[in-house]
């Protein structure tokens, strides 16, 4: 058998398109007439000890799925061919999973060839310019090349290009202005270098007007690393496929993947995240099917734009927050109905709990509307209920201990804080005093959700709710039977909103993290008497950072931080003195020295009270004890 295998590959080196064309049905018709349903499964492989059982393809194919990708294993080729030999026995296809990334062992000679951002952050990888990089992920995806000639079930390789690396700035790859390629690219031009740190680097390219040259060289280097890859691959299997995440991609994935690893004959394959959940956990399902679709098809302009050859499929993750199952199955059809199927990155549920059985359930059903084209089903009535604000007004057991300055009824003009996501805010109000709050739906890019609001009094009992248009204003009005607080729970998916007037103390809690878009002038907060120290952490995301300053009730700083493309949370320790212990604080988020303001969340220390007010009057204090 050996010597045999090793004739067709000799043989296909020299007839790769005759001797590998497409004869088996079910390959010709996955992801084009038949949608891809991928499980990448973290759910069954623990009850093995990570070890994939054929039980598990079995499960697979009996619930649906035509594609299983075990998440571990991709380096124990044995496995990997017996994982293959047992999807064929089951009619359903395998890929193995594994990073597109290596770390880089702490030795002299990785010195110069770990991944260096724009800004300097020198990440413990290799570079994508490295021999040692491509060594490695040529020797596996060539094997299962190999093995794929065997097991023809074997389809392709799913490469993980997502960042796991401390100092996190961004996925891989982007430039990288690593001693390797720098000392290429001088070769390359005839250029002495001088020794610069690695901050220091970019800018020096650009100064000498060299940096659009470095880029076409690196873009270049890559696309020759990944055409010699693919041809190798070519030589063995000509119909093997790369699947790489997260799609649409980045700048290694889009300038080098995309033109060299899609053929006519191997379509590239484009794993999204950005469908894993609800674009916000309070906004009904088929608001939230109809935000996932818009993403969907905002990514999907990236390949055709392309023009290379591809399949495109969503990606569902149970662990994230508002990925119910009802909902999980229900997205799938809808991804599937726009693209060419779906993915699951399998993970949270239990095997042998309920979870499971649920999740197992939904896909089980989404799988077969697919596969009978019913992709209406998206549309069925909810079978379980849905408690869109329910996880918000669940973070809120401090706040019955609040109280609001004695202030109200007097409607205040509130700053133009810009507000995103999910958020909660509290409000107290007087009985018999009609409550009127003025919300805005602000927009941001080409996002239209609306503003989606709902009202609940201290028992978490709903009172009132409403849905504001986009890029328009709506009012929150409700009469109080008594005295007390009420919590006020908002989103508009992607949009940003404010809050423009209120007529009575409203906080924004703040407990687990305010989320903002932008800068702030200034949020209230109150301190305690006797409170020794405490503290104020804010929070970015990638290139997204900020400079929070904290001022004393005098107005007085007392402490500034900032976050960063290497790190992407900064807290603020206060300790006030005799003269600044208890009172009225306030925040300011203002724009880092690096990065740019735009996403951020801001997090009280939890012996304060949990909200943040924007206005000095309208502060909250915790009830004393008594």
């Amino acid at each position: 058998m050996r010597h045999l295998v090793y004739l067709v590959v000799l043989l296909a080196a020299f007839l790769p398109d005759a001797v590998f064309a497409e004869t088996d049905p079910a390959r010709a018709a996955l992801g084009r007439t038949d949608k891809l349903r991928v499980l990448v499964d973290k759910v069954m492989q623990p009850e093995a000890k990570w070890v994939t059982e054929e039980w598990m393809i079995k499960e697979a194919a009996e619930a649906g799925f035509n594609v299983f990708s075990p998440r571990a294993g991709y380096d124990r080729l044995d496995e990997v061919r017996q994982v293959a030999t047992w999807c064929g026995k089951y009619r359903i296809f395998h890929m193995p999973w594994m990073r597109g990334s290596l770390t880089v062992p702490d030795t002299p000679d990785a010195d110069g060839k770990r991944v260096v951002w724009e800004d300097g952050t020198e990440q413990p990888l290799w570079s994508p310019n490295a021999d040692a990089f491509w060594e490695w992920s040529g020797r596996y995806v060539l094997e299962y090349a190999r093995i794929s000639v065997e097991c023809p079930a074997l389809m392709g390789v799913f490469l993980d290009y997502e960042n796991y690396a401390p100092g996190k700035p961004g996925n891989l790859y982007s430039l990288s202005y690593d001693d390797d390629i720098l000392g290429r690219f001088a070769k390359a031009v005839g250029l002495e270098l001088p020794r610069l740190q690695t901050g220091e680097r970019k800018g020096w390219l650009e100064t000498q007007g060299l940096h659009e040259r470095f880029e076409e060289f690196q873009l270049n280097h890559w696309r020759e690393r990944c055409r010699t890859l693919r041809q190798a691959v070519d030589a063995i299997a000509p119909d093997f496929q790369f699947c790489v995440y997260p799609a649409p991609g980045t700048p290694f994935m889009v300038q080098a993947i995309y033109p060299e690893w899609a053929t006519a004959q191997a379509p590239l394959i484009l794993a999204d995240a950005s469908t894993y959940g609800r674009p916000s956990r309070f906004q009904p399902e088929a608001e939230c099917l109809e935000g996932n679709r818009a993403r969907m098809m905002d990514g999907l302009q990236v390949p055709r734009e392309a023009g290379i050859p591809f399949m495109y499929m969503g990606g569902i993750d149970p662990l994230v927050r508002g990925a119910d199952s009802e909902f999980s199955g229900k997205n799938a059809v809808m991804i599937s109905e726009i693209t060419d199927g779906y993915w699951i990155f399998y993970e949270g549920p239990s095997y042998t709990k309920d979870d499971h059985a649920a999740y197992w359930k939904w896909f089980t059903w989404a799988n077969k509307a697919i596969l009978e084209g019913r992709f209406d089903a998206q549309h069925q009535p909810r079978e379980t209920p849905e408690h869109w604000f329910a996880e918000a007004f669940s973070r809120v057991k401090a706040g019955v201990k609040l109280v609001a300055a004695e202030k109200a009824g007097e409607t205040l003009e509130l700053p133009g804080v810009k507000l995103r996501g999910d958020n909660l805010s509290v409000v107290s109000v007087t009985a018999g005093r009609p409550l009127e709050v003025l919300l805005r739906d602000v927009p941001v890019g080409r996002y239209d959700a609306p503003l989606r609001w709902e009202l609940r009094d201290s028992s978490m009992k709903p009172l009132v709710s409403g849905t504001i248009p986009h890029d328009e204003s709506g009012n929150v009005q409700f009469v109080p039977e008594a005295d007390g607080l009420f919590f006020l729970a908002l989103s508009s998916g992607s949009c940003a909103y404010s809050i423009v007037k209120a007529n009575a103390p409203l906080g924004l809690y703040a407990a687990e993290g305010l989320s903002l878009i932008g800068g702030v002038e200034r949020l209230w907060f109150h301190v305690p008497d006797r409170t020794d120290t405490f503290s104020v952490t804010v929070n970015g995301q990638g290139a997204e950072t900020a400079r929070l300053n904290v001022y004393d009730p005098a107005g007085e700083p007392v402490a500034t931080v900032q976050t960063s493309t290497k790190q992407q949370s900064a807290k603020a320790t206060i300790t006030p003195d005799n003269e600044r212990a208890g009172g009225v604080y306030s925040l300011e988020i203002t724009r880092a020295d690096e990065g740019v303001l735009e996403d951020c969340t801001v997090t009280l220390d939890a012996k304060l009270p949990p909200t943040l007010s924007l206005a000095r009057e309208q502060v909250f204090q915790l009830l004393p004890e008594k």
